[in-house]
């Protein structure tokens, strides 16, 4: 107990100063907040035309997927965007190599994975009760209360309990695909590049550029991916697209996953911190 208060105890600042980060530089995020809304804006009126000019017009239902729901799906994609979007430890990680600050990290008596960790984690606690939280219930309030998309309150509910846990789950893998591509800057020492490549395949490959279920069989085989668990899974379980039981199937895939890319993350490290080289030394 003590070993787990201690733990806690050291890393939990982390966390503190991401949140005091976050609350410092509000301008960003209402920033972001902006480009999501137009974004969403557009994307919206992209499907509206697809199903418009579809046989049934807007009683169409395509790849599963009736107009409402469509939308549904997108502006809950787009919300969801803060988890993949809400922490920068990539970044940070290229401004310790760049700066030299690295080298007195590295000397402190903390992992270098879990200082990350947390200061991403105290970010999306932020977000998720100031941003995340009340714009999910408002728009499925909205979607619920005019019958545009059907649910079953007891289903709702469920489904909603998993999504959670796949949210905390996608924040996990978010962060440690961040601290990955993060790491590859002690062999390049350059990060715009592989940054826009990681933001290229993990759209793509999450179903937040287009939803997997309109990719066939290559779409289910992307629903194994991590990537999908950053946007597809969590968005059609808390719709009601995956049984209880499939998505808790792939709660189960999600940690694999965790585990996975952690233990992937371990041996990288390892190898990249005997050929580190920062300015200056």
């Amino acid at each position: 107990m003590k070993r787990i208060s201690k733990f806690f105890k050291l890393y939990l600042p982390f966390s503190k100063a991401g949140i005091k980060g976050d609350l410092t530089y509000k301008a960003e995020t209402f920033m972001w907040m902006f480009i999501i809304f137009v974004d969403a804006f557009f994307i919206v009126f992209l499907y509206h035309a697809i199903y418009r000019n579809s046989p049934d017009g807007l009683n169409s239902v395509i790849n599963g997927f009736t107009f409402n729901e469509m939308v549904l799906y997108m502006l809950t994609s787009f919300i969801f965007s803060f988890v993949v979007n809400g922490g920068d430890t990539s970044w940070n990680i290229f401004v310790d190599i760049q700066e030299g600050t690295i080298a007195n990290t590295l000397t402190k008596p903390v992992s270098y994975r879990l200082r990350h960790l947390f200061t991403y984690l105290g970010r999306i606690f932020l977000q998720f009760f100031v941003l995340i939280l009340p714009m999910f219930v408002c728009v499925y309030v909205i979607f619920y209360g005019f019958n545009l998309v059907a649910f079953e309150p007891l289903n709702l509910l469920i489904n909603s309990l998993i999504f959670f846990v796949l949210l905390f789950l996608a924040a996990l893998i978010n962060d440690a695909i961040s601290y990955f591509v993060g790491l590859m800057t002690f062999y390049t020492q350059h990060m715009f590049g592989i940054n826009m490549f990681r933001n290229a395949v993990q759209g793509f490959f999450s179903g937040s550029m287009l939803p997997l279920a309109y990719m066939g069989s290559f779409g289910v085989l992307c629903s194994y991916t991590p990537f999908a668990f950053l946007n597809s899974t969590p968005i059609l379980t808390l719709m009601g697209k995956l049984s209880s039981k499939l998505a808790l199937i792939y709660v189960v895939i999600a940690i694999i996953w965790v585990i996975v890319l952690e233990t992937i993350n371990h041996i990288v490290f390892k190898h990249c911190i005997k050929r580190l080289t920062v300015s200056g030394g």
